[in-house]
């Protein structure tokens, strides 16, 4: 029994030490997720962001289309753009009647 519980004291302060080297490698580690952790939520929201442009350039290029489609559009602004001063100019032609009443 003796012959055990020296065996069992040599080993102590090895077992000790392999816990101590256990306790620091976990923290280690621990740190190490961490980063890597906060990485990979960064580079998920670099990816989302990255989808979002690529959505809206997507987008631009389908409004866009081809140079025929980008002359119309052009055209189909002008129109708006004339028929929104006309709509302005009878406003105020009516403001004005309206005030000289």
């Amino acid at each position: 029994m003796e012959e055990w519980i020296e065996k069992i004291e040599r080993l102590l302060p090895q077992v000790q030490q392999y816990v101590h080297f256990l306790e620091a490698r976990n923290k280690e580690l621990t740190v190490q997720v961490t980063v890597l952790t906060s990485e990979l939520e960064e580079q998920k929201q670099q990816g989302q962001l990255q989808q979002q442009k690529y959505q809206a350039l997507k987008l631009t290029q389908a409004l866009l289309g081809s140079d025929e489609t980008k002359t119309e559009a052009k055209l189909k602004i002008a129109r708006l753009i004339r028929e929104i001063e006309q709509c302005i100019v009878q406003l105020s032609q009516n403001k004005e009647h309206k005030n000289n009443e």
